[in-house]
C-alpha cells in the first residue's frame, strides 16, 4: 500500500492528551476530475502511475497483474472512472476502503451463454499466473528495478510526505529525514556543513577530503561524491527513499551505508496548478525567522510537454549570543533556491525529463556555545561565517517496452563550499591579535547512467548497466589575518570511475527468489598538491579495480510477509590528503577502505487490510582500513586510515492504524561499534566506539487526520530519543554527546485549497548537547557544545490552486 511512512516522562502524557479523540468516518469516493497520463503496458505499472497521479494507495502486489496489459489513459477524469477504464477487460474491479485507499477485486468471469456462431479457434494457451499476492505493494525506484517492498531482500524505508506537510515543514532539508527515521544520522555543524550516516557506518565527526559514507540522488542523478551534505530543501517531493547497509553493486563508491534517494514531483501534462506555502517562526530567546516558498505547474503542450518549478527562500533566526564582541542571535541561516522540470513524453514508451537546481546557504556564524558561560552563551575573536552553493542540471531518458525499461541518466553538479574558523590562539588571552582559517572547496561532478532491467517469471527480475563519474575536487586552506589569510596549501583530487554492473533474482520456486549481482570497476585517481612537499611515494596518478559482489535469499513466508538474508560490500578508493604543520605543509596518500555486511530481516503486514505493519533487521558490519577526517591538536584537518572495526546493528519499525483516520508508528535501534584492530597511530585510543553514532535511538509518533464536512483536521505529535555517542575515538577529542529527548508536535485546518497550521518544535525547551564541535581549533579544551534549537513557534498557511 502506498503509505505515508514505511520503514519505523511528560512527552508521553502530552501525546496521550493529544489523541485521545475518537471518531469514525466511513469510505468517500474522489469526484472531482482530475488529469490523468497512464502509458499503456503492463497493468501494475500501469496501476502505480495511477496511484501516484490521483495520490491513492491501490494494492498492486498480485503477480498477475505483471501478466496483464492496458491500454492506459489520457484526459481528465473522476478517480472511479480512471480506475474502471485502467481496469477494463482485466478481470479485476476495485474497492474505495477509505477516501484514499483502493482495494482491488477479482471478478468473477460472466456465465457462458449459448451461440449459433461457429465456433471461433482455441487461443495459445497462456502460462498459468502465480499464487495469489499478497497485497499492497509499494515499487521503489531506488532499486533500479520495479521490485516493491514485497520483493525486494534488504532493509529499505520509504516516506512519502503529504504537501501540506511538507509545507509545515517550511524548508527544511535532510532534518526533516532524520527526524522521521531514526536509523539515519547526522553531525550538527549546521545547514549544509554536515556528515549524514545510515546504520552505524560513520567514520569520523570531522569534515575533510574523504569521500563520504553515504551517497544521495535527486532522482536518478548523483548529488555528492566527496562534499558534505547539501541539505536540499525537500519543497514538493513526492517521497524520499533510503536504501540502508552498503550499496555497491547497484551505486558504487561511497556507498558504505547506503543512500537517500530524493523523488520530486514529475511535471503534470495535463493541468495548470500553483501552490503556495508561507510561515513565521517565533524561537524562545531569539530571533524570528519565516520561510515562503511558491510551486507551478505549466503545461505548455497539453499531453506532451510541461514545466513544473519551485522557488523558496528561508530564514532561521539566530539564538547564539557573543559575548566577546558583544553580539546576539550571531547564528542565522538563510537558504534560498530554485528548481525547475521539463517533461517531454511524445508518446506513452518515450518520456524524457530535464530538470536544473540552484540552491544557495549562508550562515553568518557556527551555532556552538561554550561550557561555563551562561546558557546560549559563546565567546570568540571573530564571525565564522559558512556558504554552501549548490547547482546541478540532469537529463534522463526512458524508454518502457513492457517487459523491459530503458534508463539513462546524465548529470552535472557544481558545488563551492566556503568555511571560515576562528584560530586566534586562547591561550594569549582575550588581547590575542584575531587569527583566521579559511577552507574553499570546489567540486565538479560529472556522472552519467545506462541501464535495462525486466522480469523474470513472475517474481524474478534483471539489471544490467554501465555508470560513469568523475569527479574533481579542489581545496584551498588559508590561515592568517581576518580578511587576507595567507595561503596555507592547496590540494586536487580528480577520480574517474567506470563500472559496469548487473544483478539478477531468479525464482527457484513460487515463493523463493535468489539473488546475486556484483559491480566491476576501474578507478583512476590523479592528484596534485600545492605546497612545500609531498611525501615520498606519493604518486600523482594511481588506478585501481574492484569487484563488488552481491547475493540475497528472500521467501514470501505468507501473504504480507517476506523473509530475507543478504551479503553486500561497499568500498571508497582513497587520495592525496595535506599533511604536515601550518609552517611546512605536506601530502601524502590515504588509502582505500572496503566494507563486507551480512544482514538478515523481514518485512510483514502487507496484506490486504493489514492494520499493522513493520520490519525487523539484525546486521553485522566488517569494515577495513577505515578512512577518517580527524583535526589534529593545532587545529588543521587531515585524514587517516585508523584501522579495522565491526558495526552491530538491531533495528525495528512498526505502523499501526485501528481507524482510517488515526496511525501510530514507532521505531528504534541498538547500534554496537568497535575498532577491533587500530592502526598502530590509533593503538592508544581511549574509547574504540565508532565516533558520533548513538548506542540505541527511536521514535515514536501519532496522527489524527480526518475529513469533517467543514474542513479537514490534523493533529500529529512525535518524541525521538538519540542515546549517546562521542566525538571521536581518542584523547583529547573523546567527548560525549548526545542522550536527549526531542519531542514536537503540530495540527492544521484545511479548507478546501487553503490551510493553516501551527507547529512545536522542541516543545521541552531541551538544553542538550547534540554535538561537541563547532571549532577545530579549540575543541580540544573540551568545552565546545551545540544545542538544540530553543522552543520554536511556526505558524504557516498554505494554499493549492
Amino acid at each position: 500500500m502506498v503509505g505515508r511512512l514505511r520503514g519505523d516522562g511528560r512527552a508521553g502524557v502530552c501525546l496521550a492528551a493529544a489523541f485521545a479523540l475518537t471518531v469514525t468516518t466511513g469510505p468517500a469516493e474522489a469526484r472531482t476530475a482530475q488529469p490523468f497520463a497512464v502509458p499503456a503496458g503492463r497493468l501494475s505499472d500501469a496501476l502505480i502511475a495511477l496511484s501516484e497521479q490521483a495520490d491513492i494507495s491501490i494494492a498492486i502486489a498480485d503477480p498477475r497483474l505483471d501478466l496483464l496489459h492496458t491500454a492506459g489513459i489520457r484526459g481528465r477524469y473522476e478517480v472511479a472512472d480512471a480506475l474502471r477504464r485502467v481496469l477494463a477487460g482485466s478481470g479485476y474491479g476495485f474497492v474505495f476502503v477509505d477516501a484514499r485507499t483502493v482495494r482491488l477485486v477479482r471478478q468473477a468471469p460472466a456465465p457462458a451463454r449459448l451461440s449459433t456462431s461457429p465456433p471461433t479457434p482455441a487461443p495459445r494457451p497462456r502460462p498459468a499466473p502465480p499464487p495469489d499476492g499478497s497485497g499492497p505493494d509499494i515499487v521503489v525506484s531506488a532499486t533500479k528495478q520495479r521490485l516493491g517492498l514485497l520483493s525486494y531482500p534488504a532493509s529499505i524505508s520509504v516516506v512519502e510526505p503529504e504537501r501540506a506537510e511538507l509545507a509545515r515543514a517550511g524548508g527544511k532539508g535532510t532534518g526533516f529525514i532524520l527526524g522521521k527515521l531514526p536509523q539515519l544520522s547526522s553531525t550538527n555543524l549546521g545547514p549544509g556543513r554536515n556528515k549524514v550516516f545510515i546504520r552505524g557506518i560513520a567514520d569520523s565527526s570531522f569534515n575533510g577530503s574523504s569521500q563520504a559514507t553515504i551517497s544521495q540522488y535527486l532522482g536518478e542523478t548523483r548529488l555528492i561524491y566527496s562534499a558534505p551534505d547539501p541539505d536540499l530543501a525537500l519543497y514538493d517531493m513526492a517521497r524520499i527513499e533510503v536504501l540502508e547497509g552498503p550499496q555497491g553493486t547497484l551505486y558504487g563508491a561511497g556507498t558504505l551505508g547506503g543512500i537517500i534517494r530524493l523523488v520530486p514531483n514529475a511535471p503534470d501534462l495535463q493541468s495548470w496548478s500553483v501552490d503556495l506555502s508561507a510561515g513565521l517562526r517565533a524561537t524562545q530567546d531569539g530571533a524570528p525567522g519565516g520561510d515562503g516558498a511558491v510551486t507551478v505547474n505549466v503545461p505548455l503542450v497539453e499531453g506532451t510537454l510541461a514545466l513544473r518549478a519551485v522557488a523558496y527562500e528561508t530564514i532561521d533566526g539566530g539564538y547564539i549570543d557573543d559575548a566577546q564582541r558583544g553580539l546576539r542571535d550571531i547564528n542565522r541561516n538563510k537558504t534560498s533556491g530554485l528548481r525547475a522540470g521539463l517533461r517531454w513524453q511524445p508518446d506513452t514508451a518515450w518520456t524524457v525529463d530535464l530538470s536544473v537546481l540552484s540552491q544557495d546557504i549562508a550562515s553568518r556564524d557556527g551555532q556552538y556555545t561554550l561550557r561555563g558561560e551562561p546558557d546560549l552563551i559563546r565567546r570568540s575573536a571573530i564571525a565564522q561565517p559558512f556558504d554552501n552553493d549548490y547547482r546541478l542540471a540532469d537529463l534522463t531518458v526512458r524508454r518502457d517496452w513492457g517487459a523491459v525499461e530503458l534508463v539513462s541518466a546524465t548529470g552535472f553538479a557544481h558545488h563551492a563550499i566556503r568555511s571560515t574558523f576562528d584560530a586566534t590562539p586562547t591561550a594569549i588571552g582575550p588581547a590575542a591579535a584575531p587569527v583566521a582559517f579559511t577552507e574553499d572547496i570546489t567540486v565538479r561532478l560529472f556522472s552519467h547512467e545506462t541501464r535495462l532491467s525486466g522480469q523474470l517469471g513472475g517474481s524474478g527480475s534483471w539489471l544490467a548497466g554501465i555508470g560513469i563519474v568523475n569527479n574533481d575536487d579542489r581545496i584551498e586552506r588559508r590561515l592568517g589575518r581576518p580578511g587576507s589569510p595567507a595561503l596555507l596549501a592547496g590540494l586536487s583530487n580528480s577520480t574517474l570511475d567506470l563500472a559496469a554492473f548487473g544483478e539478477a533474482g531468479v525464482p527457484l520456486t513460487g515463493d523463493l527468489v535468489l539473488t546475486a549481482g556484483g559491480r566491476f570497476s576501474y578507478v583512476r585517481q590523479s592528484s596534485e598538491f600545492t605546497g612545500h612537499t609531498a611525501a615520498e611515494g606519493s604518486e600523482p596518478v594511481r588506478t585501481q579495480r574492484r569487484l563488488l559482489p552481491s547475493a540475497a535469499l528472500s521467501w514470501k513466508a505468507r501473504p504480507g510477509l517476506l523473509v530475507y538474508a543478504r551479503f553486500q560490500q561497499g568500498y571508497r578508493p582513497g587520495g592525496l590528503q595535506v599533511t604536515g604543520s601550518s609552517s611546512a605543509p605536506g601530502a601524502e596518500r590515504f588509502g582505500a577502505d572496503r566494507i563486507g555486511t551480512v544482514e538478515a530481516g523481514l518485512r510483514f503486514g502487507m496484506d490486504n487490510g493489514a492494520r499493522l505493519s513493520g520490519s525487523f533487521a539484525a546486521s553485522l558490519a566488517r569494515w577495513r582500513d577505515v578512512q577518517a577526517d580527524l583535526v589534529g591538536l593545532d587545529g588543521l584537518p587531515y585524514v587517516a586510515n585508523i584501522g579495522s572495526g565491526r558495526v552491530r546493528n538491531v533495528a525495528f519499525s512498526l505502523a499501526w492504524r485501528p481507524r482510517a483516520f488515526l496511525s501510530f508508528e514507532a521505531a528504534g535501534f541498538l547500534n554496537s561499534s568497535d575498532l577491533s584492530k587500530p592502526s598502530l597511530a590509533f593503538a592508544d585510543a581511549t574509547d574504540r566506539d565508532l565516533p558520533n553514532i548513538a548506542d540505541e535511538g527511536g521514535r515514536f509518533a501519532a496522527k489524527y487526520d480526518r475529513q469533517f464536512s467543514w474542513a479537514q483536521i490534523t493533529f500529529d505529535a512525535a518524541i525521538r530519543y538519540v542515546g549517546y555517542s562521542k566525538l571521536a575515538i581518542r584523547a583529547p577529542f573523546a567527548m560525549g554527546q548526545g542522550r536527549y529527548y526531542d519531542v514536537s508536535s503540530g495540527a492544521r485546518l484545511g479548507f478546501g485549497k487553503w490551510g493553516v497550521a501551527l507547529d512545536i518544535d522542541n516543545l521541552l525547551n531541551t538544553r542538550a548537547n547534540t554535538f561537541s564541535l563547532g571549532n577545530p581549533f579549540s575543541v580540544a579544551q573540551g568545552q565546545q557544545q551545540t544545542p538544540m534549537r530553543p522552543r520554536s513557534i511556526r505558524i504557516g498557511v498554505d494554499a493549492s490552486f
